[in-house]
């Protein structure tokens, strides 16, 4: 039963050092999704920030739209980004449950099986203790039949 529980015990570490992997591994994709929603905002920010003024000349004018479509580009570029990061996002979150799932479910047989071993434990002292309690009653009886 001891070797039972220290394999327990075992998985038990491995499984929790896959909840930690995971938790860290779900911190920095969080990041990541943040940092691309920053840069969307910041680029949609510095496209809204380019506007044609009345009198500027024609090649102001091809150039700022350039610039916005360029701009436009890197923000639809940044928006797959980040829907990815979203989906891998996902899958880290439903992962991380599964691993808890286990982690939790082998901690619940690790202290079964420890409250067995300690009954059995508990059961095996008093069979010792009420052996030699017997044994000592015995004694007590040959000894007063001896002395009578």
């Amino acid at each position: 039963m001891n070797k039972l529980i220290s394999t327990f015990e075992q998985l038990y570490q491995l499984q929790t050092n896959a909840v930690e992997d995971l938790s860290k591994r779900l911190s920095t994709q969080k990041q990541l999704s943040q940092r691309f929603e920053k840069n969307i905002a910041a680029l949609t920010s510095l496209a809204e920030g380019v506007g044609v003024k009345q009198g500027d000349s024609a090649l102001l004018m091809i150039n700022q739209s350039r610039y916005k479509r360029n701009i436009q580009s890197v923000i639809d570029w940044q928006k797959q980004e980040q829907a990815l990061s979203d989906l891998k996002l996902r899958d880290i979150k439903h992962n991380l449950l599964q691993e808890a799932k286990r982690e939790k479910s082998l901690e619940l047989v690790m202290q079964a099986n420890r409250a067995e071993l300690q009954r059995q434990a508990h059961r095996t002292e008093q069979k010792l203790m009420d052996a030699s309690s017997a044994q000592h009653w015995l004694c007590r009886k040959i000894a007063q039949r001896h002395g009578n």
